[in-house]
């Protein structure tokens, strides 16, 4: 059968459109590929939406880590921002108090000089006064002198004010108030935070859409190969065969559980596609163990014996034909793989049902290496 766009189109819309296609064997090379390819897509697409999620997780993390510093950062940068404004007015305050001072200091020695020259002329009488004078003129030139070197403190207490101002980003080098944003100090660096938190919250929506994407290639595989699977291959007739080879079986067919385990598990070990293998009775009750490959686990259990599975489509379709039933393929729980389920029929001699015995098949392995 030749597969073109238009037809693989309609196949992976509608694969029941498709089904009767199972009757003709398909041999075509490049379907074989499709299939293939398919899988390969199938458990790419776990690992990108896998790898996504994490960098979701990781960018999503990130970018919180980083909005707490930055509400971290704008408090103390307002903290600091009211103390310097705090400082410069005390500062200011202090210099308008020293200029004060320094205003009354004046003032008391022109009146200490003016009390001397009156007490030189009152002669004796004016010695008392000279002495107060003198006195006061000390006094006057010591307030001075502790003015002065308040002032200079002051001076310097508001230099490296306006330097903290400029190193944390709130002044400019012109003196000019700019704000935050300004200079390499908090300011700078809340706006490279800000960015920060922009390309972080950037990554995490990329994230989200590669999570998505992945998400959606699952979905796409799993389409194809269902439509691809809706073809009988020379896989299928693979399995058709090991299975009519299970339901003739004297071990099988002896009723005796030990017996039937032993079968089931020569299959199991001669394919290596076969991941699972089991039996039921008539009414759908498991009779045997699972006889699994390797350390496959169901994702029901170990077990199985006694589960009832009369109402599985595997167990009902194999009661509705007389040959082997063939299931839709689908993916495993335990292993994440595209699987099919081939079940059918077994009886006694005299032709009545015994049961069903079913077997899980890995579809990519009963494929082949690589479909070239």
């Amino acid at each position: 059968m030749l597969i073109t766009l238009n037809n693989l189109g309609l196949l992976i819309a509608d694969p029941a459109t498709v089904g009767a296609e199972r009757t003709a064997p398909v041999q075509d090379t490049a379907l074989l590929r499709l299939a293939h390819a398919t899988i390969g897509l199938s458990q790419v697409a776990p690992q990108l939406s896998e790898m996504a999620a994490g960098r979701q997780a990781e960018a999503e993390r990130q970018a919180s880590h980083v909005r707490n510093i930055v509400g971290m950062t704008r408090e103390m940068t307002a903290t600091l921002d009211h103390t310097v404004r705090q400082l410069r007015s005390s500062t200011n305050e202090i210099g308008d108090l020293s200029s004060m001072i320094r205003t009354m200091a004046d003032a008391t020695r022109m009146i200490a000089i003016n009390t001397s020259i009156a007490a030189a002329h009152a002669g004796r009488e004016g010695r008392a006064f000279a002495v107060l004078a003198k006195e006061i003129r000390m006094l006057s030139e010591n307030a001075a002198a502790a003015t002065k070197d308040v002032q200079n403190k002051v001076a310097r207490l508001q230099e490296n004010t306006l330097r903290i101002a400029r190193a944390i980003g709130l002044e400019e080098a012109g003196g000019e108030s700019a704000g935050l944003g300004n200079g390499r100090g908090l300011g700078w660096l809340l706006e490279r935070m800000d960015e920060a938190d922009v390309s972080a919250s950037r990554q995490a929506s990329e994230a989200r859409e590669l999570n998505k994407l992945g998400l959606s290639l699952r979905e796409l595989s799993e389409q194809m190969i269902r439509s691809v699977g809706s073809f009988k291959l020379e896989a299928h007739n693979r399995v058709e065969r090991l299975v009519e080879e299970l339901r003739a079986d004297h071990g099988l067919r002896s009723g005796d559980s030990g017996r039937q385990a032993a079968a089931l598990r020569l299959a199991v070990r001669r394919c290596a596609f076969v991941e699972l293998a089991y039996a039921t009775d008539a009414r759908g009750i498991q009779i045997t163990e699972n006889i699994s490959r390797r350390d496959f686990q169901a994702s029901y259990g170990t077990s199985g014996l006694h589960k009832n599975w009369s109402q599985r489509p595997w167990f009902r379709g194999a009661l509705r034909t007389d040959g082997v039933y063939l299931s839709e393929i689908y993916r495993s729980a335990a292993t994440d793989e595209f699987c099919l389920t081939a079940s059918a029929t077994f009886n006694d001699r005299a032709g009545r049902i015994l049961g069903v015995v079913a077997i899980d098949v890995n579809f990519r392995e009963i494929l082949g290496d690589d479909g070239a």
